[in-house]
C-alpha cells in the first residue's frame, strides 16, 4: 500500500539519472545524489572552439544541496594523461571551469544555470529526463516482496562512478535502468591527451555488462554553436564491465575498433555510493544459534534516554531519572565513558549521527539546565555541545539518518527531515492508516526509513518510507506487537527486542526479532534474558547489543544491565 506525500519538493535520490535538453539532443548530464548528502555531476558535450570530431566533459563534485537546488561551486575541465597503456595519471591536469546549478521543479524536469570561462560563456536550460535508476524511481520501488521488503534482487546495485585508481582521471559513470538494462558512459581522453568520452546500452546489468556499440558522439560546438543535426554517433568498439562484488574491483576489457583506442583492460572500483541505494553481496541469513551474554554496567542507569551510533559505540543523552546524564558504551572494548552532560534535562528525546556530530533534541523537559532550544549538537572531535533551535520538538518516536539528512519521528507518525548544512526543516506526513506511533522506532535500513511497532494500543505495524519516490508502504508485520523497544542496524541485519505492553496487565517483553535484507519475513531470536523496555541498541558485524531501560511496565526501575547477543 503506498501513500503519496505533499511536502515541499527537496532534491531526494530520484534525482540520480540522466538528464538533457530534448533540443539539444547529443549532450547531457549525468546526476548522482550521494549517500553523504552531496552531489556529483558530469556535463558530457564539446568544446566551444577547435577541431571538429572533439569531445568535452565538464566534472563537478562536492555539490551542495539545498531544497530543490543542487550548486557546485568549483566544476572544472581536465586534460592531460593518454588513453590505454601509456596514461599516466601524474600529467592530469585540472582546469577551473566555473559554476552549475541544478534546480528541480518536478522529480522528472527542472533546469541548468551555469557561468564558465569566457569561450563556454553562461546561460540557462531546461532539462528533462533522460534516465531513472532501478530501484530509485520516482514512483517507487519494484523489487519488494508481498510483505513489502525489498527483495534481494533489489539490493545489488552497481549504479555509480567507478574507476580504476590506477588511472585516476578517467572512469565510468554506470546506470542500471529499471527495465534490466544498463547505460555506461566512459570519461577519459584521447591519444593526444585531450578530453574524449563514449556511451552505450548493454542488454543486462548487474554482474555484467557487455555493450557491444559503444558510441562516440562528434561534431558539434558546445553553447550557441551547437547544432544536434551535427552530432554523428561514432562506432567504437566493444566494451564489457565485470562487477561481481557491489564495491568491486571488478573488470573492465574493452577492443575499439578506432585504433587510437586499441584494447585494454582495467580494474575498476566504486567511487561514490549513491542514497537510497543498497548493494549487499551474497545472501545475508538472521544470525543461527546466537547466544546472551551481559557487558559492563552502565554507570548511573537511566531509561528513556536519546541514542545515537557512532561507528560500534552508541551516545546516550539524558533519561530518567538522570535527565542530564551523557555517557558511551563503546561495543568493541565493552567499556563505558561519562562525558559532558547535556544543556538541559530531558527524557524521551530523539538523537541521531550525521558526520562528526550528534543531534539530541525533543523530549520531555525535565531537570535542570537551559531549555530555551528544543536540541543540540555534540560535537564529538570538540568534545562540546552547541544550540541548535532549528531542531524539532518531538518526542518518543525514534530518529534515524540516511542520505546526509536527520529523520526524526512523531507520536503520530510524520517524519522532519532535518538538513544539518542549511538547518532547515520539512514536515513528511504519516501513512495512511489507523494507529498511533508513540515509542515507535526509525531505523534507516536497506537505503529506506522503517518506522516499527509503538503504542495506543500497541501494534506490530511496520511502515517503510521510501526517499526516492516519498512514499510510504506496508513492510513485514512483527510476531509481536510491541512499544518502547530497542531496535538497531547493520547494513544486513534488524534486531528489535523487548519493549512493553500497557493493555491491562501491563507486562514488559523479553521476546527478539530480526530480519536479514532481502528477507521477506521477520524470525525469532533468543528471549532477552531478563524483560526490559525504554532502552537503546546497537547491531555489530556479529553482536546486537542492549543499553539502559526499565524493567517495569510504565515505570523507571532500570538495573543498568547491558544485554549481548552473540553469533
Amino acid at each position: 500500500m503506498l501513500s503519496v506525500l505533499l511536502a515541499a519538493l527537496w532534491i531526494g535520490p530520484a534525482m540520480s539519472g540522466s538528464w538533457y535538453s530534448p533540443d539539444r539532443n547529443g549532450e547531457g548530464f549525468t546526476l548522482q545524489v550521494l549517500d553523504n548528502g552531496t552531489a556529483h555531476a558530469i556535463w558530457f558535450t564539446y568544446p566551444p572552439e577547435g577541431a571538429a570530431g572533439q569531445q568535452a566533459w565538464i566534472y563537478a563534485s562536492g555539490g551542495q544541496i539545498d531544497g530543490d537546488r543542487i550548486v557546485f561551486e568549483n566544476a572544472i575541465t581536465t586534460r592531460g594523461p593518454r588513453f590505454g597503456a601509456a596514461y599516466d595519471p601524474t600529467q592530469l591536469q585540472l582546469i577551473p571551469w566555473g559554476r552549475i546549478e541544478f534546480q528541480f521543479t518536478t522529480c522528472n524536469a527542472g533546469n541548468v544555470t551555469y557561468t564558465g570561462p569566457a569561450a563556454w560563456g553562461s546561460g540557462t536550460r531546461n532539462v528533462t529526463r533522460l534516465s531513472a535508476l532501478a530501484e530509485l524511481e520516482c514512483t517507487g520501488k519494484r523489487r519488494v516482496h508481498a510483505s513489502g521488503a525489498r527483495t534481494l534482487a533489489g539490493l545489488g546495485n552497481r549504479s555509480g562512478a567507478w574507476f580504476d585508481p590506477a588511472h585516476n582521471g578517467e572512469g565510468w559513470n554506470v546506470e542500471e535502468l529499471p527495465d534490466g538494462s544498463s547505460q555506461v558512459y566512459w570519461f577519459t581522453y584521447d591519444a593526444n591527451g585531450e578530453q574524449a568520452w563514449t556511451v552505450g546500452m548493454s542488454p543486462t546489468s548487474g554482474d555484467s555488462m557487455t555493450i557491444e556499440q559503444n558510441l562516440r558522439p562528434v561534431g558539434t560546438r558546445f553553447g550557441t554553436g551547437f547544432n544536434a543535426s551535427q552530432v554523428t554517433l561514432q562506432p567504437w568498439g566493444r566494451l564489457e564491465l565485470q562487477l561481481t562484488n557491489c564495491a568491486g574491483p571488478g573488470t573492465a576489457s574493452w577492443q575499439s575498433s578506432d585504433t587510437a583506442f586499441g584494447s585494454g583492460t582495467l580494474r575498476p572500483q566504486l567511487l561514490t555510493l549513491l542514497a537510497g541505494t543498497a548493494c549487499l553481496d551474497g545472501t545475508p541469513a538472521v544470525p543461527q544459534s546466537p547466544t546472551w551474554s551481559q557487558g559492563a554496567t552502565e554507570p548511573t542507569p537511566v531509561s528513556e534516554s536519546a541514542n545515537a551510533i557512532v561507528g560500534n559505540s552508541v551516545y546516550m543523552a539524558g533519561g530518567i531519572p538522570t535527565t542530564r546524564a551523557f555517557k558511551r558504551y563503546d561495543a568493541d572494548t565493552n567499556q563505558w565513558t561519562v562525558l559532558p552532560q547535556t544543556p538541559a534535562g530531558r527524557d524521551h528525546g530523539l538523537a541521531t549521527t550525521i558526520g562528526d556530530s550528534i543531534y539530541v533534541t525533543g523530549g520531555n523537559h525535565n531537570g535542570g539546565g537551559d531549555h530555551s532550544a528544543n536540541g543540540w549538537r555534540y560535537v564529538i572531535p570538540e568534545n562540546r555541545w552547541e544550540a541548535i533551535p532549528q531542531l524539532p520538538g518531538v518526542k518518543q518516536a525514534g530518529a534515524a539518518t540516511l542520505g546526509g539528512f536527520a529523520y526524526f519521528g512523531d507520536i503520530f507518525g510524520n517524519l522532519v527531515q532535518f538538513d544539518p548544512r542549511t538547518l532547515k526543516t520539512r514536515n513528511i506526513p504519516a501513512a495512511a492508516g489507523p494507529g498511533m506511533r508513540d515509542h515507535s522506532q526509525l531505523v534507516a535500513f536497506q537505503g529506506e526509513l522503517w518506522m516499527i511497532g509503538g503504542r495506543q494500543p500497541a501494534t506490530g505495524r511496520v511502515n517503510i518510507y521510501d526517499p526516492a519516490s516519498e512514499t510510504w508502504r506496508l513492510g513485514p508485520q512483527l510476531a509481536v506487537a510491541r512499544a518502547g523497544f530497542a531496535a538497531a542496524a547493520t547494513r544486513e541485519l534488524l534486531f528489535v527486542a523487548g519493549g512493553e505492553l500497557l493493555t491491562p496487565p501491563f507486562s514488559v517483553l523479553t521476546s527478539v526479532e530480526a530480519i536479514a535484507a532481502g528477507s521477506s519475513s521477520w524470525q525469532a531470536m533468543p528471549n532477552l534474558p531478563v524483560p526490559t523496555h525504554g532502552f537503546g541498541a546497537i547491531a555489530t558485524a556479529n553482536k546486537f547489543i542492549t543499553v539502559g531501560g526499565s524493567t517495569v511496565a510504565a515505570e523507571q526501575i532500570n538495573p543498568g544491565i547491558v544485554h549481548i547477543l552473540s553469533w
